[in-house]
């Protein structure tokens, strides 16, 4: 049951997510075209460096605190007198930079995660804090991306997306505070781990406002059970029938029917809300069973067709941060007997009667047949070798009304290739051209169909050889998987909800690399893509300055891939590059040619001059570059929409072809 489990504790605050939007545009990647005015925010319908282009890559919680919890027993306290737990901080790491969020790579941008974040239960006093219980967040994806959650409001500040995974390493503190929520959660998590889930919305992606780069955050803590899935809830499934949202805006979202016969469904990303973060008023709302399974969404509900089980109270005050935007509900042994695993199982289903209607509507159901299948992991990176094909696995995981679905067929394939993917908007564009994704199909090897076992679960082995550097510029090659039932469709996938594979060129580590040869094209790409490294701390391309900072850029490249401090901070450098690096960092010194530059050289000054003053400075060893003009439209002249909301307008025309239904 993970998180959606009767025993929880419900935090909300803000969040900042200060990511480097330069590397939003693949074309950035090529350093022959690259432009210093790349690194300048957009202007108008000119991309440049998009929405933050000198964004630090961090993640980190802020004033967030615990707003209830809720006992085994189902009841819940949001009073601190009774459990102290209530009114205590969720904080991120206290000796350590904060995290990271990080995309698996520019031309696939749809599952960003977060890494080297640490969470923590602690009391805050003038003095410091005090740390109860904490753990470090295993890096997972966010999920159930949608771009119109919130009315009145554009690009990436009307979407909401949510995490889900766990905090590994979990550690209690010897003096807890005599808090009855902390001892039933301690006596139920296992593995030494708990579950936990964010929810994040109403994020501000204009610099020219206050409160950029933050947003809203909703979180749940709960226990984790050995053996289940750490990022996917196996339940109930509720599912737009169009695919992306229901007629009056309702996205996807997942429930469970637990052993103690209470339900839980988790809307908090679910539900629309307004400019303010509100709930929008959808009417009346209840959840019951579809006694008449094949009712479609939109229909209207009655006495012969519907079962109430009870209200959605999702307008009472602050319900999506005190609660946690989950509704509660203990079934009745008639309600049961249509969700029991002896008898005949029904569709859940979400009811909406706004004023004035006649009768209530169906605003959102169940997955057909209750057919649910989810994969994880889902983002893969592979570094590919010349010595032979590298494995990786996927557990698909398949269940019919939140039942494991025994002996089913699934089927797999590639979404084949996808072009135009990772793009930038508006006019004057970069010159260099986008990379087709997607291919060579050739390089990665799966069974297109597999059967799952007694625990409705099986895993899949993906074999893959070297993609041979199709994309030019940048290393390897993005791919998508598709994967459902065999009798299911897609629509009850949410657009995004696909494995994504990034993998990485075999790259043999040369036996003296040399700055020349080896280093400086691979400094060079993230100079040009991170320029706050320039403008705090080492210029990349800059010899002189790689030389004076050479021991904390060899500890940088040298971390394990999860700490916050590791270098390079998207993710998306193959092993071999990595080693090849830390290597020549270790013997820059045998290195002559370098050393003569840097002797040659002087350092480049460590806070770059305003575009307006560097226009005809260009990086290291390029030369002035033609943008490629745009034809003026009425779509070009209005803002820019920007952030992932542009990358998900590219991927929903690249994907169009991959057509993958039960009648094939």
């Amino acid at each position: 049951m993970s998180y959606l489990n009767a025993i929880r504790l419900v935090f909300s605050g803000r969040f900042q997510a200060d990511p480097s939007t330069v590397n939003n545009d693949v074309r950035h990647y090529d350093n022959a075209s690259f432009q210093p005015e790349y690194q300048d925010y957009q202007k108008g319908t000119v991309a440049e460096g998009w929405w933050n282009p000198s964004g630090s890559g961090a993640f980190r919680f802020l004033d967030c605190v615990v707003r209830s919890v809720h006992y085994a027993d189902g009841s819940s306290i949001d009073d601190p007198t009774i459990d102290p737990v209530i009114g205590l901080s969720i904080l991120d790491a206290n000796s350590r930079t904060s995290g990271k969020i990080v995309d698996i790579d520019p031309q696939w941008q749809l599952a960003s995660e977060l890494w080297g974040l640490t969470v923590r239960l602690a009391k805050v006093t003038d003095t410091g804090a005090t740390t109860y219980v904490g753990g470090k967040y295993a890096p997972n994806p966010f999920r159930d991306l949608w771009f119109s959650r919130a009315s009145g409001l554009g690009g990436d500040a009307a979407a909401s997306a949510l995490f889900q995974s766990v905090l590994t390493g979990v550690d209690w503190a010897d003096d807890l505070p005599d808090s009855r929520f902390l001892r039933e959660l301690r006596g139920k998590t296992q593995g030494g781990k708990l579950s936990i889930r964010l929810v994040t919305y109403a994020y501000k992606d204009d610099h020219t406002q206050p409160g950029f780069t933050f947003g809203t955050v909703s979180g749940v803590i709960g226990p984790y059970l050995e053996g289940e899935p750490e990022l996917i809830i196996v339940g109930r499934r509720f599912a737009p029938q169009n695919g992306q949202t229901t007629w009056n805006n309702i996205g996807f979202f997942t429930g469970v029917l637990g052993d103690d016969n209470r339900l839980l469904l988790d809307l908090c990303n679910a539900l629309p809300i307004d400019a303010n973060a509100q709930p929008l008023d959808l009417g009346v709302m209840t959840v019951g069973s579809l006694l008449a399974p094949t009712t479609p969404e939109g229909s209207p509900i009655g006495v012969g067709n519907y079962q109430p089980i009870g209200p959605v109270a999702y307008q009472s005050p602050d319900w999506l941060l005190k609660d946690g935007g989950i509704a509660e509900f203990l079934l009745t042994q008639d309600q049961l007997a249509n969700q029991s695993a002896d008898g005949q199982f029904t569709p859940l289903a979400v009811a909406t009667q706004p004023a004035g209607a006649g009768v209530p509507m169906v605003a959102i159901r169940e997955t057909v047949d209750g057919l649910f299948v989810g994969a994880e992991p889902f983002v893969l990176r592979i570094d590919s070798s010349d010595t032979g094909p590298v494995n990786a696995t996927t557990t698909l995981y398949a269940s019919i009304y939140g039942q494991p679905a025994q002996t089913t067929e699934l089927l797999l394939k590639q979404s084949g290739p996808m072009p135009n993917l990772g793009g930038g908007y508006g006019t004057d564009q970069p010159t260099a051209d986008i990379p087709l994704a997607g291919v060579p199909e050739k390089a990665l090897s799966f069974p297109h169909a597999v059967e799952t076992g007694a625990a409705g679960t099986t895993a899949v082995t993906i074999q893959a050889t070297p993609p041979r550097n199709p994309r030019g510029y940048i290393d390897g090659q993005l791919y998508n998987i598709l994967y459902r039932m065999k009798h299911q469709t897609r629509q009850a996938f949410g657009q995004f909800e696909v494995i994504a594979l990034h993998l990485r060129d075999a790259y043999p580590v040369p036996e003296r690399p040399t700055w020349l040869g080896d280093i400086k094209p691979i400094f060079q790409q993230y100079a040009n893509l991170y320029p706050i490294m320039s403008q705090r701390l080492v210029h990349l391309n800059d010899p002189l300055s790689v030389y004076r900072h050479r021991e904390i850029l060899s500890l940088a490249f040298s971390l394990d891939i999860t700490d916050p401090n590791y270098m390079p901070v998207t993710r998306d450098l193959s092993e071999g590059k990595r080693q090849t690096i830390v290597k020549w960092l270790r013997h820059l010194d045998q290195d002559q040619p370098f050393l003569e530059l840097c002797a040659q050289a002087p350092a480049v000054p460590t806070q770059q001059p305003p575009a307006q003053q560097r226009s005809a400075q260009q990086p290291s060893g390029q030369q002035p570059k033609a943008r490629r003009p745009v034809a003026a439209t009425a779509e070009a002249a209005s803002p820019p929409a920007g952030g992932k909301t542009t990358f998900a307008g590219s991927y929903a025309k690249a994907i169009a072809r991959a057509k993958f239904t039960s009648g094939e």
